[in-house]
């Protein structure tokens, strides 16, 4: 390829990519808005946008992988078709689509059609923007029009570009304190502002602003100091909600799939795909006593209150190893007297599906495969079994590095990777170079479930798990449970829990539940977290809500099958079985558990199945029709055997609205019509009781 030799940049890198990090300025917090939480679920496929360099067919067959590993819609692959190699912008400059290399001492550049960099070769600023005019016409624009064209404008949240595609900005400039240069992540998570306001009105502009107009809207939205007060949960990303005191939406969160090779990539995609979530693996915290400006003293304080295993060491020795697996890595790198191999020569850590890496270092997402600085990079970790984090593409200053003291705990607790590092980025549109899966968790916090799930080895639930109707989670044999903080298992959907599993709880009232797995409800629950293995567990079942409740069993174990009862699988049917269990000990006192429920009746005796059945009528109770209804309906039911039948209307409170029928029966099939004329919209429960059978449904009015 054709060489483009700029001489001036020789001195530009040296006294640049290699600088020494500054204890400069923070973001002030007296110029943060306070943001609104959104209750926002876990990142969908569909809300993903996958970028790639059409040009180049590892980068397209990259894309692919990804999109089929992640079940992502294909309507969600954009390709770029138009990267030219150079443009010329009059006044402002010419760009170039180039990689570097370094020969020695020298730095020289080549025009490529996978260029890692747009460089811009004067004119000085305020001209010269060469390299953002590019970055406008051949990467925002075009990503922009193919959202509009396919109707994902207002569904994409996420936008994951491949390797392939330039992913920094950067010029002949030796004034690194302006953006001139820029990581393309950063640029684009400002895309679509909804002033119309143009990218470019930011060139040249100071990285941080005294008012706080620069500062990145999502820096430490979810920080909540101590055991009583930890990771909510509830700031999930959500595009056009989070903003600056200048304005400034953060409406995308943008992060890249990259890596020495292609085949790294296509490593690092399996590896994302099947994180560790069991919550016990360790955090390296290697600080310096010299070195003040970073936030892992902040990130040992955080994961210590949280719980985490994590080693944090202030001395002047290095960490190079560890007998734990580790999940996260943080080092001065370069500024600690590391060499520029050190990742690859030097430590020796063992790091897990979904381990992220930082380290505080000027350049270590400057290249990824075409050539190495003084510093550690950012490649080397994913080469080495990482699966992402958080780099710099050109020199960010000490306060523009991403803070580990946020994002840490923060991804610990379940926000994804991509979340979790934007959290800790200071500065929009700065030069933070995001590697990571917007899917990429690895713990199972706050969230309902949009897709039956299978768990199974050690699993850390720090939140509650929703499971909606006809959604099912199920649990392997063997597996553990790790509940911690606001970690349960809840909702309407069925819950298959299999042999042997084992549920560590915090919370005796929340740690009982109720398992799918057989047509008997099956209960099973984890020691008391204080009586331990001294405790006894009483089982009692309530038939009704008008019934008193009943003992069933006491036991040393943690499970019982209720082989009495069987599930009822039908329709709407209301939960009309409910269980609970008490623990005790030796001591005084006595514990109650949450209650669990389903729908279900009595079992049919061993040998009956087989027999003639003599009644020509079995117990049911059918839905309504119509319904919705407004404001008459029809209820029919049948009655298997004579005695005294109770037809009730319910709100969703309880209150009883109505006794529709309160009398003794025949068997046989029956109908009765209820007026709601008097009601107000809104959901209501019949419920039907004969002799040895409840069973309920919903109905729907409206007006």
């Amino acid at each position: 390829m054709k060489n483009i030799f700029f001489t001036s940049l020789l001195l530009i890198l040296s006294s640049t990519i290699f600088a020494q990090l500054e204890d400069d300025e923070n973001p002030n917090p007296e110029f943060m808005l306070e943001q609104d939480e959104t209750f926002a679920n876990l990142p969908l496929p569909s809300e993903i946008l996958v970028v790639y360099n059409a040009n180049v067919d590892s980068s397209e067959l990259v894309a692919g992988y990804y999109q089929q590993a992640r079940n992502i819609p294909a309507i969600n692959l954009c390709p770029l078709t138009d990267l030219p190699l150079s443009v010329d912008y009059g006044q402002d400059g010419g760009a170039y689509l180039v990689n570097w290399y370094r020969d020695s001492n020298n730095f020289y550049n080549y025009l490529a059609e996978d260029g890692e960099v747009i460089l811009s070769w004067r004119p000085q600023p305020p001209q010269g923007k060469a390299h953002w005019l590019y970055y406008k016409d051949y990467i925002e624009d075009p990503i922009k029009n193919y959202m509009a064209e396919n109707g994902l404008a207002e569904s994409v949240k996420y936008i994951v570009l491949i390797k392939g595609l330039p992913y920094r900005l950067a010029r002949d400039s030796s004034d690194y304190s302006h953006r001139v240069s820029a990581a393309v992540c950063a640029l684009l998570s400002l895309m679509n502002q909804p002033d119309e306001r143009d990218i470019l009105t930011l060139y040249n502009t100071s990285y941080h602003h005294p008012l706080g107009y620069y500062t990145n809207p999502y820096l430490n939205v979810d920080y909540h100091s101590g055991l009583n007060n930890p990771v909510t949960m509830n700031y999930r990303f959500k595009s056009g909600h989070f903003v600056n005191t200048g304005g400034w939406y953060l409406n995308y969160l943008v992060s890249r799939l990259d890596g020495d090779t292609y085949d790294d990539v296509i490593d690092l995609i399996a590896r994302i795909a099947s994180t560790d979530k069991s919550g016990e693996k360790k955090w390296i915290l290697d600080n310096k006593p010299n070195l003040t400006y970073s936030t892992m003293p902040l990130a040992a304080d955080r994961l210590d209150e949280l719980g985490f295993n994590y080693i944090y060491d202030n001395t002047y020795d290095n960490i190079v190893n560890d007998d734990d697996d580790v999940i996260g890595y943080t080092s001065h790198g370069y500024y600690a007297f590391w060499d520029s191999s050190y990742i690859w020569t030097q430590l020796q850590f063992d790091y897990v599906n979904g381990a992220i890496f930082n380290s505080w270092e000027s350049s270590n997402a400057v290249s990824y495969g075409k050539w190495h600085s003084n510093h550690g990079h950012l490649s080397d970790f994913i080469v080495r079994g990482g699966s992402g984090g958080g780099g710099n593409s050109n020199e960010p200053f000490a306060s523009g590095i991403y803070r580990e003291g946020y994002t840490y705990p923060a991804y610990a607790m379940g926000y994804s990777a991509v979340d979790a590092i934007y959290q800790g980025i200071n500065y929009i549109a700065w030069q933070n170079d995001v590697i990571g899966d917007p899917l990429q968790t690895i713990a199972w916090g706050k969230q309902t479930l949009t897709e039956d799930l299978s768990w199974e080895g050690t699993n850390l639930v720090t939140g509650e798990i929703d499971i909606p109707d006809l959604k099912t989670l199920t649990i392997a044999n063997n597996s553990v449970i790790n509940l911690r903080h606001q970690g349960f298992i809840t909702g309407e959907g069925k819950l298959i829990i299999g042999q042997n599993v084992t549920f560590n709880i915090y919370s005796w009232e929340k740690g009982l539940f109720l398992s799918y797995d057989s047509d008997h409800p099956r209960l099973v629950w984890g020691a008391h977290p204080t009586l331990g293995s001294s405790a006894n567990y009483k089982v009692y079942r309530k038939f009704s809500t008008d019934n008193p409740w009943e003992l069933l069993t006491t036991t040393t174990t943690l499970e019982y099958t209720d082989l009495q009862m069987q599930f009822n699988l039908i329709g709407d049917a209301i939960d009309n079985l409910f269980y609970k269990v008490i623990a005790s000990s030796e001591l005084p006192g006595t514990y109650e558990s949450n209650i669990v429920s389903c729908a279900g009746g009595k079992s049919r005796k061993k040998g009956i199945a087989d027999q003639p059945n003599t009644s020509p009528f079995v117990y049911s109770l059918e839905q309504n029709y119509p319904n919705p209804f407004n404001p008459t309906t029809q209820i029919k039911y049948s009655i298997k055997e004579s005695g005294l039948v109770q037809l009730k209307i319910y709100d969703v409170l309880g209150n009883e609205i109505a006794t529709l029928v309160n009398e003794n029966k025949e068997a046989g099939i029956y109908s009765v019509n209820f007026d709601a004329s008097k009601l107000t919209s809104g959901v209501y429960i019949y419920q039907l009781t004969a002799p040895g059978f409840t069973q309920a449904r919903k109905m729907i009015l409206t007006k």
